[in-house]
């Protein structure tokens, strides 16, 4: 044994197995954990020396335990592969003559649970999802240096489920009292990145997922601000947990256990009702993922005193919601690539405020003095509150609490709030129709406001025709038609229609309504189909070699953009100019119009429209036309008037302020390959 130990000890590489292995085998035996005389230099309980120690520690760290071997002298490589050979000799003996425990390990159930809490937290919160995306995004390098996944919800669930090991290991929790876990123990402990990241070297994580511990273990150690990253969102991610914890309602300091967030680990989507007692009955905590509530524009209502409690019966609280499922399937729809025309649905929506246990919408009863987290009883015996403190979803119940007390304080409230709204709608319209990008309102718009009649005395009874409102349920659409389901359900109260703040909004609304109206017509020449206007250009009549000219463009068009409206006007100016050098070539050539070819055509365009040579082209254009006849003044020919609407200079893009005749981009637009293939 000690001739063959010293060839061990004389190559680094074997002593560094022997050590893995033996440590494997020790966690085998010890259920998951190693016994801490093979870790602690001050335990003396068992057979081991300080060379094999160091070792461990380094290989529990994800440190190069290679490097590590090569650092040591000859000398204490024998000594570290002496104990490890002894040790592995033992929990082998151990192992034949009692079996091996396969039960899962508390290492095991920690991992297990904190990566179930971390999946449920990005599943329920998209926004979350996508800042934790964002992040993983900016450690790309370091993540394909190290191996680790494109995915790395597992990352944060390997440094929580550490801190809950180390938890469960102080608080003397075992694997089969793991649902009595505080968790909530491992917020202040997420606080101190320093303490995480010396529990996040010695934690012992289960052998299976070293592909996932290895690499972050190592990232953690070697970049301060990716541990600081991973420690708020783990941080987050409990605090989540125990904000939708009924049992902690308006208890600050309650120790949540994990037993109170397994049905919703499980996917179980019942609510989650705390102990009846005779004071408090039943208690769900209030919903506030994908919530959204602005603060109240006003202050708390005066004439009543600072500590009064209101009770408001209400028929809807009405409240936006960005809907996650919406958003998920937007984005399969998006990647899919066999999807050629994308119908998205909208993520934002209007809806009444459902109780968590029954799923009713109406008719509640709301508690509480300004300021409290919202109280709201149920017809079916549940109270829905938010939680005290700063946890999440506090604000979203003071806010509701809020705007409910101003609304039964003075109606007309509701009225006041909107007018900001309406006239930052009308500012971000006023900005939108400035910029160089801008191409006339969006359809989704422009068939609201067409649907909106001539609006009468009843401007509510006007809207709620127009958009068919399918509230208490959700109802989805773009901010135009947000806002105004708002005014209409605001200004169906007679208290706030006859107000004076409901007429001042009322005459708002119909003023923005009537803008939207003659914006919508300004543009209205844009929605027409491409056909349609070719088809108009055409009959304005002409030559017959300027006829024959159009028969072959609306030939080529129709088989080609066929259902497509003008927009940008790109497509249609493309055409016009094609059926424009089709004459100009024909004419002077004494060819057919089937003679000139496409590449004729292309000799008409610049080279390179960079150096300001696009700006000749309508002139040269000009000039010919004049040659053959044409008069370019004249109010009566087709020709003239065609290549005067050419002429005029358009930005090349949305995105560029640099104009160019109409001529030359319609027609580059049209020659362009993904085009012309077709052709």
């Amino acid at each position: 044994m000690d001739r063959l130990l010293g060839q061990v000890a004389a190559d680094s590489a074997c002593v560094a197995r022997l050590v893995e292995v033996s440590r494997l085998t020790a966690l085998r035996v010890y259920r998951g954990e190693l016994p801490p005389f093979m870790t602690d230099d001050g335990d003396r309980s068992g057979p081991c020396s300080a060379e094999l120690r160091r070792l461990v520690r380094a290989v529990t760290a994800a440190e190069p335990l290679f490097e590590e071997c090569e650092q040591l002298t000859v000398a204490e490589r024998r000594s570290a592969a002496h104990t490890a050979l002894e040790l592995l000799v033992g929990h082998l003996v151990v192992a034949n003559e009692e079996g091996l425990d396969t039960a899962q390990t508390l290492s095991q159930a920690c991992f297990g649970l904190s990566a179930l809490m971390v999946t449920w937290w990005f599943e329920t919160n998209r926004f979350a999802a996508r800042e934790f995306s964002d992040f993983w995004k900016e450690h790309a390098f370091a993540r394909r240096e190290l191996g680790l996944p494109h995915d790395g919800a597992d990352a944060v669930g390997l440094l929580l489920g550490a801190v809950l090991h180390h938890q469960a290991i102080q608080d003397g929790v075992s694997v089969e009292q793991i649902r009595a876990l505080i968790f909530t123990r491992a917020i202040p402990v997420l606080q101190d990145t320093e303490q995480v990241g010396s529990i996040l070297r010695r934690y012992v994580a289960p052998p299976e997922i070293d592909d996932i511990a290895v690499p972050v273990k190592r990232l953690a150690r070697a970049d301060a601000g990716f541990l600081a990253e991973l420690c708020q969102f783990a941080r987050l991610t409990v605090a989540a947990h125990a904000a939708g914890c009924p049992h902690g309602l308006r208890q600050v300091e309650h120790q949540c256990t994990l037993a109170h967030r397994a049905s919703a680990m499980r996917g179980d989507t019942r609510a989650q009702v705390a102990a009846p007692t005779a004071e408090q009955g039943r208690r769900v905590a209030l919903p506030y993922n994908g919530y959204s509530e602005d603060e109240p524009v006003e202050g708390a209502p005066d004439g009543y005193p600072e500590d009064q409690t209101w009770q408001i019966n209400v028929g809807w609280i009405l409240v936006e919601r960005w809907d996650a499922e919406v958003a998920r399937w937007n984005e399969v729809i998006s990647e899919d690539s066999s999807i050629s025309e994308p119908n998205y649905d909208h993520e934002t929506g209007l809806e009444a405020l459902a109780c968590p246990a029954c799923g009713n919408r109406e008719n509640h009863l709301v508690e509480g003095r300004w300021g409290d987290p919202l109280t709201l009883h149920c017809r079916c015996g549940v109270t829905v509150m938010s939680p005290a403190g700063d946890l999440p979803g506090s604000q979203l119940g003071r806010r509701l609490l809020k705007q409910l007390i101003l609304c039964e304080a003075d109606p007309a409230y509701e009225a006041r709030r909107l007018m900001p709204l309406v006239t930052e709608y009308q500012q971000r319209k006023a900005d939108a129709r400035s910029a160089s990008w801008y191409r006339g309102p969006d359809a989704e718009d422009v068939a609201l406001v067409e649907a909106i009649a001539p609006m009468g005395e009843d401007l509510a009874q006007a809207l709620t025709t127009a958009l068919r409102p399918k509230l208490p349920q959700r109802h989805s659409g773009r901010a135009i038609t947000l806002l105004l389901l708002k005014v209409a359900y605001a200004l169906s109260n007679p208290s706030v229609k006859d107000s004076p703040d409901g007429q001042r909004l009322e005459s708002q609304v119909r003023a923005l309504v009537a803008d939207l109206k003659q914006e919508s017509d300004r543009w209205a020449a844009t929605r027409q189909t491409v056909l349609d206007r070719l088809q108009a250009w055409q009959d304005e009549g002409g030559p017959e070699a300027w006829q024959a000219a159009w028969a072959r463009t609306m030939e080529l068009a129709g088989r080609r953009f066929k259902g497509y409206r003008v927009g940008d006007g790109d497509l249609s100016d493309g055409c016009a100019a094609l059926t424009l050098a089709l004459y100009i070539l024909s004419h002077e050539s004494g060819s057919g119009i089937e003679q000139v070819g496409l590449d004729d055509v292309r000799s008409l365009l610049p080279a390179n429209t960079t150096d300001g040579s696009a700006k000749e082209i309508p002139q040269r254009w000009g000039a010919r036309l004049q040659a053959l006849g044409h008069d370019l003044d004249s109010e009566r020919d087709p020709v003239a008037l065609l290549w005067r609407h050419l002429r005029v200079d358009r930005p090349i893009d949305t995105y560029s302020d640099r104009r160019e005749p109409a001529l030359v981009i319609g027609l580059s637009c049209v020659l362009d390959p993904a085009y012309l293939v077709r052709f």
